[in-house]
């Protein structure tokens, strides 16, 4: 049966010309989360590889939508560790727990980036802040006719990850 189940994610994902890393496929059965997540393909490039908790050893990051709830969600995996992490997908990443908005992600390379600021009481945006970063981060974006509305980044501080607001 896993054997299938591997077989059936490998050539799916072979089918849009990107092969996850055997490394990740073997982690992600081995730890039972196929059995309450399914790799979802919306998005492109289907997965994103970088060195997201600065330890220089490259992680994985794919779009998953919970099986149960029918959330979606970032899965991550380290690559040095093998420690998971779910973001969204029933998960909460700051407010969000459910990323079915999202249309566009890419790894996040630049030093800066500029923080949305809310009001506590009314919601209302009162401004930015600008966040320094030390290593990369996913940058997950929404767009509306066209145009960027919101999204944020996730983004390792060297304890778990943190979700940095963008946008509306």
């Amino acid at each position: 049966m896993k054997a299938k189940f591997l077989l059936l994610i490998f050539l799916s994902i072979q089918a849009n010309a990107q092969v996850l890393p055997s490394w990740f496929t073997k982690v992600f059965i081995e730890k039972g989360l196929d059995k309450t997540y399914l790799i979802n393909q919306k998005l492109k490039p289907v997965f994103l590889q970088d060195d997201f908790n600065a330890d220089k050893i490259e992680d994985v990051a794919v779009l998953v939508t919970d099986k149960r709830l029918k959330k979606k969600g970032i899965l991550l995996i380290h690559g040095k560790s093998n420690e998971y992490y779910v973001l969204g997908a029933g998960n909460k990443l700051g407010d969000i727990d459910d990323f079915n908005w999202l249309d566009k992600w890419s790894v996040y390379k630049e030093k800066t980036a500029q923080e949305t600021q809310f009001d506590k009481e009314t919601g209302d945006i009162i401004g930015g802040k600008e966040v320094k970063l030390s290593h990369h981060g996913i940058l997950l974006e929404d767009y509306e006719d066209g145009g960027f509305l919101s999204g944020g980044i996730i983004y390792w501080n060297g304890k778990k990850y943190i979700w940095i607001h963008q946008g509306e």
